[in-house]
């Protein structure tokens, strides 16, 4: 069955969730390019770069639900009805998936996210009870690595009987695809990089990176990426980098950082 929810409507619920993160000391505030305000609050953000913090970059899907047991992974036994399938960019059409595994070699928090439901009923009763990230699918790029070929590939999925498999030659997953790993994941890179991560020189050296990794775009014209860079080199490296996170990865740029426990209470659920 096809999803009856927008990645727009998914997006938005679980970036709630991220800045609220029930549980943590940790917020996720997410940074688009074209409003930013360096080392000031306000303008939808809760970004300082004069305190620790580091990048992280999401790409939502959305989730065809499997019902039938004459689908392959059904047949094969890999997983029961009902399932999930995550439906990557087939390779012809798109350099996406490549584009995040080599931002994911730069040493950033890189991660797919898609929700184990596909309707809008089910989307608003997880969002009322806070439930959309530990209903999504958590994986990283280069947990499904490379794509073998261009055809299509996708992720299937249940959230109660890990491991994923990628398909459409099925191969496990070294990963529980679940909400507590991806968060045990962050919560280590937190410790190791906040203290630099969110520094000016490690904000161009990622920004800078991320220009090379955007010549792989097929369908922006060399002209275009040249413009962008001109454009670019008037912003600060957090712009720069959103810009490109956005616009030629398609994926939300977060910050990581700790809440400011000092603000008042009922700015927070």
């Amino acid at each position: 069955m096809k999803p009856d929810i927008s990645e727009f409507s998914y997006g938005f619920a679980l970036t709630d969730e991220l800045i609220h993160w029930h549980g943590l000391n940790l917020t996720a505030a997410p940074v688009f390019p074209s409003l930013f305000q360096e080392g000031q609050p306000g303008g939808g953000y809760d970004v300082r770069l004069d305190r620790p913090g580091m990048p992280l970059f999401i790409q939502f899907k959305l989730s065809h639900k499997m019902k039938r047991r004459s689908a392959v992974e059904a047949k094969r036994g890999l997983l029961k009805v009902p399932f999930y399938r995550m439906h990557l960019r087939p390779a012809r059409h798109s350099s996406q998936h490549e584009m995040l595994i080599d931002l994911e070699q730069l040493g950033q928090e890189v991660y797919y996210s898609a929700p184990a439901f596909h309707t809008p009923q089910e989307l608003n009763e997880a969002y009322l009870k806070h439930e959309v990230k530990i209903k999504s699918l958590w994986i990283k790029p280069s947990v499904i690595g490379a794509l073998p070929d261009d055809g299509e590939h996708h992720v299937a999925f249940r959230l109660d009987a890990p491991p994923p498999h990628i398909c459409s030659e099925p191969r496990r997953l070294d990963s529980s695809g679940s909400f507590e790993e991806f968060q045990g994941n962050v919560i280590g890179a937190f410790r190791k990089a906040s203290e630099f991560g969110l520094h000016k020189e490690n904000l161009l050296r990622v920004a800078s990176a991320m220009t090379d990794i955007a010549e792989k775009h097929r369908h922006i014209a060399f002209a275009s990426k040249r413009l962008s860079q001109r454009v670019l080199e008037e912003r600060t490296p957090l712009e720069r980098v959103a810009f490109y996170s956005h616009v030629f990865l398609d994926c939300q740029l977060f910050v990581v950082q700790e809440r400011d426990l000092g603000k008042k209470a009922g700015l927070r659920r």
